[in-house]
């Protein structure tokens, strides 16, 4: 009688530890939006801020620094917790990049350069959770995927001429590493708030680039122009040969460079347990 007792609270136990377990592990999903600050920005060859003073002779140059992992990011992602600690996610996420402007002023005139990006990211990562309760801290560890555009736009007036031309940047998969540490703050059984401090270390390095818009004093002249000026491929390698140039007909060549898309930022989101 006393073993049977015994075996009866030790099933007891067993059935209460299951269900405690079962209770912290499960499918959740999320949705969320922030904005990121830029981090490990780069100094682009060509992009400075020149001002010449008129009159004076005297030139005025300040460079300028470029991330594209600046700006809004909306997103929504999958995942399970095993146990009460450990769990999987897999995010997904649009990067609505932030504008970098290099403003250049002459006698004359003057010329505005601007950069931003449009990217959307693949985000699988390993979630380490302090446990359940009203207030569960976590941390995330994961890779990134993503694809998408950066966009340059010329716009140059001088002496009354006006030119303006857009270029698209595109192609290839980009491949960096995430962080983040944040906390849920539990409304209900299914339902929480989370804040989240994150950071993305990620470059870009895109394989072709296209000018879309090409205009001067408001005349569109980007029919008038060969593929040579209008795209670009961007290469690890080329050679260049004075008596077999490339036809007017291909891509012009150039290096290809990867851009910095670093950022730092603050998501929040909702999180729904299913």
């Amino acid at each position: 009688m006393k073993k049977s007792k015994q075996i009866l609270v030790l099933i007891v136990l067993a059935i209460s530890t299951c269900f405690t377990s079962l209770q912290a592990q499960g499918l959740y999903v999320n949705v969320n939006a922030g904005y990121g600050l830029q981090m490990s920005s780069q100094n682009i060859a060509y992009y400075t801020f020149y001002n010449q003073a008129s009159g004076s002779g005297s030139i005025t140059r300040e460079q300028i620094n470029v991330s594209f992992g600046k700006g809004l990011n909306f997103g929504a992602g999958v995942g399970y917790m095993f146990n009460e600690n450990i769990g999987a996610e897999l995010g997904v996420s649009y990067l609505l990049g932030g504008k970098s402007l290099a403003h250049d002023t002459y006698t004359g005139g003057y010329t505005d350069h601007t950069l931003f990006a449009r990217f959307l990211r693949l985000n699988p990562s390993l979630v380490l959770s302090a446990g359940s309760g009203t207030i569960s801290p976590y941390v995330k560890l994961g890779v990134l995927f993503g694809m998408g555009s950066i966009t340059y736009i010329y716009d140059d007036y001088d002496d009354g001429d006006i030119t303006y031309y857009k270029e698209k940047l595109n192609g290839g998969i980009s491949f960096g590493l995430t962080s983040g540490i944040g906390a849920n703050f539990s409304l209900s059984d299914m339902l929480s708030l989370f804040g989240e401090l994150n950071m993305v270390n990620m470059s870009y390095a895109p394989k072709k680039g296209e000018i879309t818009e090409f205009t001067n004093n408001g005349v569109n002249i980007l029919p008038d122009l060969t593929t040579k000026q209008k795209e670009t491929e961007f290469l690890k390698e080329y050679t260049t040969s004075a008596s077999n140039p490339i036809p007017d007909s291909q891509p012009s060549q150039t290096l290809r460079q990867k851009m910095p898309f670093g950022s730092i930022g603050l998501n929040i989101g909702v999180k729904v347990n299913l």
